[in-house]
């Protein structure tokens, strides 16, 4: 009994040793901090511009179809212009960013927003030049198309948003 009293108290005292090291409490302190979802891998397919990533969280399949993503985007990072066939959901999930429909002024969309993107409207999405900006993407296919790329948001055009 008295080398398990030992024991216990040695791996308490080590515990509360550790747990007042200011470089463990650190270390706590980041992983608290972390992002809802890992940042994912670069998106490299010519439809963003900046540094824009994405984790891929389910993939369309015989019981849902639509495909759901966490998409970062760095600052100053946004989607082409683009449309969706049968529609998208965006729910931001970190940041600040901008939200604009084809002939319509940007909107500010922060941490909480949840956007309903109607079938077939022309938009782009993206974050402010100056904060990252986290987004779910949920987007329904119609057939096996989920989006329509068009040209990329001129720096004009992104400018004017971040007026």
């Amino acid at each position: 009994m008295k080398n398990f009293t030992t024991t216990a108290l040695v791996l308490s005292l080590s515990i509360l040793l550790m747990a007042c090291n200011p470089k463990n409490q650190e270390k706590m302190t980041t992983e608290n901090n972390n992002a809802l979802f890992a940042k994912g891998e670069k998106l490299t397919n010519g439809y963003f511009t900046g540094d824009a990533y994405l984790e891929t969280l389910l993939q369309k399949d015989k019981n849902n179809n639509f495909v759901m993503g966490a998409v970062t985007f760095e600052p100053g990072a946004r989607t082409n212009w683009h449309t969706h066939p049968k529609g998208q959901v965006l729910i931001v999930t970190e940041g600040e960013g901008w939200y604009q429909e084809k002939g319509k002024p940007a909107k500010t969309i922060k941490k909480g927003d949840v956007i309903n993107i109607p079938e077939n409207v022309e938009h782009w999405h993206g974050a402010t030049a100056n904060i990252k900006m986290v987004h779910i993407a949920i987007t329904n296919y119609e057939g096996e198309t989920n989006a329509v790329w068009l040209k990329p948001v001129t720096d004009e055009e992104y400018h004017e948003a971040n007026k």
